[in-house]
């Protein structure tokens, strides 16, 4: 059986010749499969090729938008670091106030809820913040602001050890436990029979009972003197000394560094003493006052405290 095959003729009425060319039909099909294949690979080629160029369009962009951010994050570098330091100062600063506040017996609660309306962004941010110095309105904002709030912690941190350090210099509580023999006060002279100004307090207490500072201080002298026997002087700063007198015994040197509480003397009558007793003095400026107000918890002892016969050592 022949091969079926298809005969095209082309003819024109202006001209007598004929034109005519014949194919096969398998031939057709083919020709039009590889056409259509060609035509699908073409415009599958042509797709990738596209998406390849947008691709690369799109690598080269980030590229530079890379490079772009490197260059500025390596210029913020140093004022990331500057803001971190003065964040650790902070923090430093914070720990110290809040140590500071244990030691002085200040409870340090956690920050109460807080609302209310918002002022305006203090700064304003560039809308674009990859362009040069955006960032700059903020951490100008920032950096004012760490060094404004280390300025008013540092204040409050000096203010409050300021005031524990005066607190520790401060005389308080009776160098010893005892009954008080006599006030400061004029009375008569168990000497002279005169009468004369008293310029301390004369506690009596067992014999060899321990002495102890009403206050920390650096002891600038310990000794014996007139009239006071052995006694030790307590140069607690902020104006404040007090002696302590009669002592049988020192137990501290001048020069000594010594905490409130701590041991400077044993109780004796040495001097001008006419039994076993400590005579305690609180000056303040050089001028001698009452040791009382200082022996109670309250800003202004009451008269029935300072009326009081027995003292009571709160260091033991």
């Amino acid at each position: 059986m022949g091969t079926k095959r298809t005969i095209v003729i082309f003819g024109s009425d202006s001209t007598d010749s004929v034109k005519s060319f014949s194919f096969s039909v398998t031939g057709f099909r083919l020709a039009l499969a590889a056409t259509v294949v060609f035509l699908i690979s073409s415009v599958a080629v042509f797709t990738v090729l596209f998406d390849f160029a947008v691709d690369r369009a799109h690598f080269l962009h980030w590229k530079d938008e890379n490079k772009r951010l490197t260059k500025q994050i390596k210029q913020y570098e140093p004022v990331i670091a500057e803001l971190e330091d003065k964040s650790s100062i902070l923090d430093s600063t914070q720990n110290r106030l809040l140590g500071t506040a244990s030691l002085a017996g200040l409870q340090v609660s956690d920050p109460q809820p807080e609302g209310g309306t918002e002022s305006a962004q203090p700064y304003q941010l560039a809308e674009d913040i990859y362009q040069t110095d955006a960032l700059n309105p903020m951490t100008k904002f920032l950096r004012r602001e760490l060094d404004s709030r280390i300025i008013s912690i540092t204040g409050l941190a000096n203010y409050i050890e300021e005031q524990e350090f005066l607190f520790q210099s401060t005389p308080s509580g009776s160098p010893v436990e005892g009954w008080i023999s006599s006030k400061f006060d004029f009375r008569f002279s168990p000497f002279t029979g005169r009468l004369v100004f008293h310029e301390g307090l004369d506690i009596a207490a067992p014999f060899g009972s321990p002495v102890r500072a009403s206050a920390k201080g650096i002891v600038i002298f310990s000794g014996y003197k007139q009239g006071y026997g052995y006694l030790v002087t307590i140069d607690h700063g902020y104006g404040f000394v007090t002696r302590y007198g009669h002592n049988s015994r020192l137990t501290v040197r001048e020069g000594d560094f010594v905490q409130r509480g701590e041991r400077i003397a044993l109780v004796g009558s040495t001097g001008h003493s006419t039994g076993p007793h400590v005579h305690y003095e609180v000056l303040i400026n050089g001028i001698p006052v009452n040791p009382l107000n200082f022996m109670f918890n309250t800003s202004k002892p009451t008269q029935k405290e300072l009326n009081a016969k027995y003292v009571k050592n709160d260091y033991n």
